[in-house]
């Protein structure tokens, strides 16, 4: 069994994830990895009654920066949506081949055109993407240490925090 649960990326500059209102709600043990210019990746464990959609617009508005929420599923695929505070969003997928496979009824390719949305996303978090990155890091599954999230995060300019 790999990783099954959520994980959030926000800009919080010193505040921890589990200080936000719309985390400490969902009542979970959050493990904090900090990025650059005060990003945040949080790995929340499995979350009920929430929704990837639901968790960015709120991160995002708390924050009033852009945010993203994944639910991830085994390690393998995710479920995402990137969020902005002015009401903007785009849903996609890491791995969609596996989400494909999965036989969800409701399946319904995203990422094709989910790229220019998360370029832009990027854009107004004030961050410079890497279009080539991006599309590759969208085909890779989560991991189970979170490396294929990690790499996705490279992709959309949030660096490694240097010492």
């Amino acid at each position: 069994m790999g990783y099954s649960g959520f994980v959030i990326i926000a800009r919080t500059g010193d505040t921890r994830l589990d200080e936000l209102a719309c985390v400490g709600d969902l009542f979970v043990a959050v493990t904090d990895n900090v990025r650059a210019s005060g990003w945040r990746i949080g790995f929340l464990g499995p979350v009920g009654d929430t929704s990837p959609d639901d968790l960015a617009t709120a991160l995002a508005l708390e924050t009033a920066v852009p945010a993203i929420a994944l639910s991830v599923f085994d390690s393998d695929c995710a479920f995402a949506t990137a969020a902005d505070p002015s009401g903007g969003a785009v849903e996609f997928y890491l791995n969609e081949e596996i989400v494909q496979a999965l036989g969800e009824d409701r399946f319904e390719p995203l990422n094709g055109e989910a790229a220019a949305g998360l370029l832009a996303w990027a854009e107004k978090a004030g961050l410079v993407a890497s279009p080539d990155r991006l599309m590759a890091a969208l085909e890779e599954s989560p991991g189970p240490f979170g490396e294929g999230i990690l790499e996705f995060t490279e992709a959309l300019g949030i660096a490694e925090l240097r010492d």
